[in-house]
């Protein structure tokens, strides 16, 4: 038993995830077809801007995420006044996500916002990454077992560490950030959400951390955790965790 066998029973978990990190440039307050914070978000014919159903109030426009695999960009509106934390069923109009394919400019509408909010999101251009990422120690013993097991031999005293040891030695990301694929990194424990129209378990999608370059804080230096239904492409849902 060694931290190259527990190496070794980790590696095939490996996944690539798409890291976006965002920098404050008011340039970025037009709508555009890329990745971005804040501004004014991407929308088509048809579009409005979207409305609470529990306070009546304007959702805020947080973050669009280009989806490159799918040429496709995802659009996350949430509602700062009731703060959903994903909990029930009636939170769903509180946050919305729109997704588009293949969005282009000669279809990009402007929608505008009715009043402003001191919690609008600071408009950001953002970096992005690839880079890998394994199961957090929470997350190990669903993915794997024996590599849960086999860390907590090495080190019965604190069972986590050669499991993160490991992820060091493989060169994945070992913080929160905000990333689309990969596998979530969570404050509090695992969330297993089912989607509401098959059942069936949702598949990460993505996690949108606390960003200071944003002005984005999701409570006590939160993240928003979104899934998806792999059957139901349309269906997410949208969990929130504290520190």
């Amino acid at each position: 038993m060694s931290i190259e066998e527990l190496e070794d029973l980790v590696k095939p978990l490996l996944r690539t995830a798409t890291k976006f990190e965002p920098h404050a440039d008011v340039t970025e307050s037009a709508a555009s077809i890329h990745s971005k914070f804040g501004g004014a978000p991407y929308a088509e014919a048809g579009d409005g801007w979207p409305v609470c159903t529990g306070c009546g109030d304007e959702l805020t426009f947080i973050v669009q995420l280009e989806e490159a695999s799918t040429c496709s960009l995802h659009v996350l509106f949430y509602c700062f006044e009731c703060f959903p934390w994903g909990t029930t069923r009636d939170e769903r109009g509180q946050w919305e996500i729109r997704s588009y394919n293949a969005p282009t400019l000669d279809r990009c509408i402007a929608i505008e916002r009715g009043s402003t909010s001191e919690m609008d999101v600071t408009p950001c251009v953002v970096s992005e990454s690839e880079v890998h990422v394994l199961p957090s120690w929470d997350g190990i013993h669903t993915a794997s077992a024996a590599a849960g097991d086999q860390s907590s031999a090495l080190n019965p005293e604190e069972p986590w560490e050669p499991y993160t040891s490991v992820v060091k030695r493989l060169g994945c990301l070992d913080d929160y950030a905000t990333i689309l694929g990969g596998y979530p990194r969570f404050v509090q424990g695992e969330a297993d959400p089912a989607c509401l129209i098959c059942g069936e378990a949702m598949m990460f999608f993505a996690q949108i951390d606390s960003e200071d370059q944003a002005d984005l804080m999701w409570g006590d230096v939160g993240l928003i955790y979104l899934f998806r239904c792999a059957q139901h492409p349309s269906e997410f849902h949208l969990e929130l965790q504290c520190h």
